[in-house]
This record gives C-alpha cells, sequence and structure tokens, in this order.
C-alpha cells in the first residue's frame, strides 16, 4: 500500500478591535477606497533579531495555548480547523494596547510565564524564521484599521509606531463606511491568496479600530502522489456514515505513537511538516482531542520513530468560521470582553468617557487536501468597541476521525491544527 500525497495550505487571521485592526502586508493606497488614507509610510519597521533563539517557554506556551484553543472551538458537528499562529499574532497587537489587570489576564492566556514584551520578541522572531521556498511557503500580513471621522476617538501614536515596528503592521486612517468594509475584506483576500473573501460581515457603528493578521500557507509534499497511489476507500464519519473518498497512500518514515493515539509525518518540499494523529478504536474524537496538551503534542512529535508507515491520508476540504470572545474569555482573559472591566487605555480614549473592549473575536479558516498538496487560509477579526530504524513496519489509515496539523520544521509549533469528522461525497 504504498503511495504518496502532496498538500498546500493557506490562513488568514482578521482581528477587529473596537480601536484597531490587525492585519500585516504592503498595499498603499492604490485600490483603496476614497475615505481610506494609508500612512503605513510614515511609521519605522525594525528587522526582528535574527541571533536570537526561540525560548522553551515561548514554545510550551504557544503550543500550550494552541491545543486549548482547539480544544474549545472543537465542534464534532464540523470539520474544524484553527491558526493559533494567527490567532496570538492578532491578539498579542491588541494587548499592546492593555493595561492592569487586562494585560496581566492577556499575558497569562498568550504567554504563560512569558511577559508581554518578550513575548513580541519570540513571535516577531517566529515570523521572520517561518520558511519562504518554492516548496514550502508562509506569509504574514498585519495591519491596522482605525476611524478617522470620530473626533471623540483618538489612537494612541505610540501604540500604533509599536505596532508598525514590531509586527510589520500596515496602518490605515478610514471612515469605517461600506467602502471601508471593502477596503478590509479585500485586504484579508489578497493577503489569503483569495481563500477568505469576506472576513467582516458588517462594521458597527461603535467600532473604533481593527487589528488584522493575514497568513497564508501553501506547500508541495517531498514525494507528491501519483495517480496508482489513490484508491477509493471507505471513511467512516462520526456520526456513522459511510461515505466512498479519494484515499492518498504512501510509504513514509516518521511514525508517531502516544497512550490513546498513532500517526505520521508527512514533510513537504520545504520547511514544513504535516502531522496526523489517529485515536484508538473505540475512542471518539472529542474525547481524544479534550485530553490533548501542548506538552504531549510537542513530545510526541519529538519522540517520532525512524520507521516505516504505511499512510492512507484522504483527500478533504473544510471550512470553518467562529467567533471566538467566549471561548477567550473561558480561557482566562474576561475583562478584555466587558465593557466596564476592560483596560485599553494604551490603545487610544474616546474623549467622552465611553470604555473600549473588543467586541468580536471573528477566526474564518479553509484548507483543500489533495494529491498535489495543501491549500488554506484562515482570518481573525478582532473588533473592539466602545462602550454604548527500518526493522518494522507500521500502518496508519486515516479512514475515520482524525487529528491533524502543519508545523515548522524547526519549533514544531503549530501554524494549523484541526480535526476531520467527515468527508462529503
Amino acid at each position: 500500500m504504498k503511495k504518496s500525497f502532496y498538500r498546500s495550505t493557506a490562513a488568514v487571521l482578521a482581528a477587529g478591535i473596537c480601536t484597531a485592526a490587525l492585519a500585516g502586508c504592503t498595499t498603499g493606497d492604490a485600490g483603496l477606497s476614497k475615505g481610506t488614507k494609508s500612512l503605513t509610510e510614515g511609521y519605522e519597521t525594525a528587522a526582528a533579531d535574527t541571533g536570537a533563539t526561540l525560548e522553551e517557554s515561548f514554545r510550551e506556551s504557544y503550543a500550550d495555548f494552541a491545543l486549548r484553543l482547539f480544544q474549545k472551538s472543537y465542534d464534532s458537528e464540523q470539520n474544524t480547523m484553527i491558526s493559533p499562529y494567527s490567532v496570538m499574532m492578532a491578539l498579542a497587537m491588541a494587548a499592546n494596547g492593555a493595561q492592569g489587570e487586562t494585560l496581566a489576564q492577556m499575558e497569562r492566556v498568550l504567554g504563560g510565564e512569558t511577559a508581554l514584551e518578550d513575548l513580541s520578541g519570540q513571535l516577531s522572531l517566529l515570523k521572520s524564521r517561518m520558511p519562504d521556498g518554492e516548496g514550502g511557503r508562509l506569509l504574514t500580513a498585519n495591519s491596522i484599521w482605525y476611524r478617522s471621522n470620530d473626533d471623540n476617538f483618538e489612537p494612541r501614536e505610540d501604540f500604533l509606531s509599536y505596532n508598525a515596528k514590531h509586527y510589520g503592521a500596515e496602518i490605515f486612517a478610514a471612515e469605517f463606511d461600506g467602502d471601508t468594509l471593502d477596503d478590509i475584506n479585500r485586504w484579508v483576500s489578497e493577503h489569503t491568496d483569495g481563500m477568505i473573501g469576506d472576513i467582516l460581515d458588517r462594521i458597527p457603528d461603535d467600532a473604533l479600530m481593527y487589528l488584522i493578521n493575514a497568513v497564508a500557507f501553501d506547500a508541495e509534499w517531498e514525494d507528491a502522489y501519483e495517480t496508482n497511489q489513490i484508491h477509493d476507500a471507505q471513511f467512516s464519519g462520526a456520526d456513522g456514515t459511510v461515505t466512498t473518498v479519494p484515499m492518498m497512500y504512501s510509504e513514509e518514515n516518521g511514525y508517531l505513537k502516544e497512550e490513546h493515539a498513532s500517526g505520521f509525518i508527512k514533510p513537504y518540499r520545504e520547511g514544513y511538516r504535516f502531522v496526523a494523529l489517529l485515536p484508538e478504536e473505540g475512542m471518539e474524537l472529542g474525547d481524544y482531542i479534550s485530553q490533548m496538551s501542548g506538552e504531549t503534542f510537542l513530545e510526541t512529535i519529538a519522540n517520532a520513530d525512524n520507521i516505516a508507515v504505511e499512510a492512507g491520508l484522504p483527500k478533504f476540504e473544510a471550512e470553518t468560521k467562529l467567533e471566538l470572545s467566549k471561548l477567550l474569555a473561558a480561557l482566562g482573559m474576561a475583562d478584555a470582553f466587558d465593557e466596564e472591566n476592560a483596560d485599553f487605555s494604551g490603545m487610544g480614549s474616546c474623549k467622552d468617557g465611553s470604555n473600549i473592549y473588543i467586541s468580536r473575536v471573528i477566526h474564518q479558516t479553509h484548507i483543500s487536501v489533495d494529491e498535489l498538496g495543501t491549500k488554506a487560509g484562515a482570518a481573525t477579526a478582532v473588533e473592539m468597541v466602545g462602550e454604548a530504524a527500518m526493522l518494522e513496519t507500521e500502518q496508519v489509515i486515516l479512514d475515520r476521525p482524525f487529528v491533524y496539523a502543519i508545523v515548522e520544521n524547526e519549533s514544531n509549533l503549530p501554524v494549523f491544527i484541526g480535526a476531520v469528522d467527515a468527508i462529503g461525497e
């Protein structure tokens, strides 16, 4: 049962905040509506310290955040995928405007024992070290959009300049009308290769700023699948439904084994690997996900056995759209979403005394896996508003619900993590 498979992925994360929007890439005034002005050229961008190293404490806190967010967002009714990399990038930019207990909660959720300043440095370093070659490419873009036609609200210049400098965020002043909605959605689409088209459905009257992060991933398998490696197979969904799917078979050399699952690693041509974990027979996917941890995830990948694996990966395609505010509050950063207790005074202020808080965190993803590779996209919008060895052979065939992730090779940190419960005809 030897076969091989290829995939490419893209993700976008858009974070909208009552007073800021985060995303990153360069657009300029070209293509913007009349009411939107790019201020990016007026801000300095600092290069990442390439001599620095990713701290083990950061790797642990990142993996922990990724798995906890995945557990909270998992929905057995749909195939779920998130980009913890994108969500963390957007929320960290927002946290640069937080103060007091709001900041403390966001630091604990995002960085564990890592202070925000150090977290910003580590995220900047991780971003700069993401491989970007022909066979494996991940592009990250950040931007901030603030309401320019509101005499009541004034963004803090040091907040804008810090995010521009350390996150490469583009800065846009906009009227927050229907044209601005089109500008933001177009920006996200451009920076996700068209995979995420409409991250925002509306701009509320009390929205002051959007923080937007967009991520696009595209990679080819190190060994692409040939036609004779693809055969129809039965996939048993979580609800008991059995469907016929194209199964892509290959022999891999990275076997994964932990207490309740086995799996395999499938390398891309450059910089990234596809990780698949199949829960043991009789264990529901939701039960398996609920007992996962960042520590175990990293250990499982680090302890991969170099033995042959007869692997089967189904072609699949999935889209996810989530509103994450309640999930993030449950993780421990409730004050950020509380109109009375939130403290984002470092982001800006309203002359009438209205408080600024996060209203929505919208996260949208798309993934398509086939014999050539994977194409995926993700977007998250944080919207803030004002108050108003080859001696043995293993076999892992993904013919029932499974967990997957795309990890960066050096750090083993997941850029995307998802679950497949069912596959349509």
